[in-house]
């Protein structure tokens, strides 16, 4: 064997224990071929295509899904901003490129909370007060569509520059429909007497994609299970709500952190995906892996030379239970048929990520979720050119 040759299986063999043969040079969604009939809607309808992007803490903050909402709406349109709540309101952190407002203080309530014994709402959270009047404000960085929201409360609000309607008598809530002037940007509603608000969809419709976030600090599986597969009412709201024809479950790092195994979050993939194509729209799915770099801290004790004092130093530990399920997610895609992106292998063939992270190694800064979603949407995106160009054709 020459030295050439040497040389180069060895880089081979380093690139597959690194991760780095299937890095985001590749940039593929592996076992896609579930999504075609969403790339055949993207294609074709002349409808809304809608996405729902279910998660943790990495989706409630917003850049990750903004920046995968952006590369499908820049190439495909825009069908409206999809899921908004607030968050702030509920004294938590949300998404920056719209904003709520109050004129009364607000408690936030979650699936993740103990003893929540009442209708979440569709994204799993929620605000509470005592009954009495209020006034909320919703404003967006574009014009607002048709703005459907979901209420505990008596008589329908008033808004200014649009109509509001009353819908969804069947739902736990009332649902109301504000229909706004053309290019509103922001509206009051002034209830006369409210003690739930569940959020709203900021929806256009037409030709394009509609793109719902909903992410919950401190999500695992089992908590959206709980919330649509308690009983059939539940998924029956959820599909009602979003209508999605693709899922993004984007799950992972509180099971790793919990210690989960492999065969539980199996169990609880297919619960969910049970769940979900029950709704109207038989939606298909994209499953994520959780990042690779996790870590946790460790107290080590240490006694410097010369002093009797103990003192201690934190060290970070990676969660080896992440690698675990990595595997369990890309088997379970490949066992059952569904599409999945592995970020975990595509972050350690890629260098960015060295600078992606926050200061506790398990959260990203900004620029680490908008590089994860520019990675996945272009994945989504290479899948969508290679179905059109390799599978429609013929």
């Amino acid at each position: 064997m020459n030295i050439s040759t040497m040389l180069c299986r060895r880089a081979i063999a380093v690139m597959l224990l690194t991760g780095s043969w299937m890095g985001t040079s590749a940039q593929k969604l592996l076992n896609d071929t579930g999504l075609y009939p969403v790339y055949e809607a993207m294609d074709t309808s002349t409808n809304a295509v809608s996405v729902l992007h279910l998660g943790d803490s990495h989706v409630q903050g917003g850049f990750f899904p903004e920046a995968v909402r952006k590369a499908l709406q820049d190439k495909f349109g825009y069908a409206g901003r999809g899921f908004v709540f607030p968050y702030k309101l509920a004294k938590t952190n949300g998404p920056h490129d719209y904003r709520w407002s109050s004129n009364v203080n607000w408690s936030g309530n979650r699936i993740v909370d103990r003893n929540i014994s009442e209708w979440p709402g569709p994204g799993g959270v929620f605000l509470s007060k005592e009954k009495s009047m209020a006034s909320i404000t919703y404003s967006s960085d574009s014009a607002i569509g048709a703005l459907s929201f979901w209420f505990k409360g008596q008589d329908m609000p008033e808004a200014d520059n649009g109509l509001i309607h009353e819908s969804g008598k069947d739902l736990p809530a009332r649902m109301g429909v504000f229909e706004p002037d053309s290019g509103v940007t922001s509206v009051t509603l002034r209830f006369p007497s409210i003690w739930r608000f569940y959020g709203a969809l900021d929806e256009r419709g037409g030709k394009g994609i509609v793109y719902h976030a909903v992410g919950i600090n401190g999500a695992q599986l089992m908590h959206y299970n709980q919330q649509y597969g308690t009983d059939d009412a539940s998924i029956a709201y959820i599909s009602s709500a979003f209508l999605p024809q693709l899922v993004i479950v984007s799950l992972g790092t509180n099971e790793a952190f919990g210690n989960v195994s492999a065969e539980q979050l199996k169990v609880e993939m297919r619960k969910l995906v049970e769940e979900m194509v029950q709704g109207p729209t038989n939606p298909v799915f994209i499953f994520t892996t959780p990042p690779s770099g996790m870590m946790k801290k460790r107290q080590i004790a240490y006694r410097p030379k010369g002093s009797k004092r103990t003192k201690y130093r934190t060290k970070l530990t990676a969660v080896p239970q992440a690698a675990v399920l990595r595997q369990a997610i890309i088997e379970f895609c490949r066992e059952d048929g569904h599409a999945c992106w592995d970020l975990f292998g595509d972050m350690r063939g890629d260098s960015r990520f060295n600078r992606a992270w926050s200061h506790d190694h398990v959260h990203f800064n900004a620029y680490g979720y908008q590089l994860q979603g520019e990675l996945l949407g272009k994945a989504i995106l290479n899948g969508y050119n290679n179905w059109q160009q390799n599978i429609r054709k013929n």
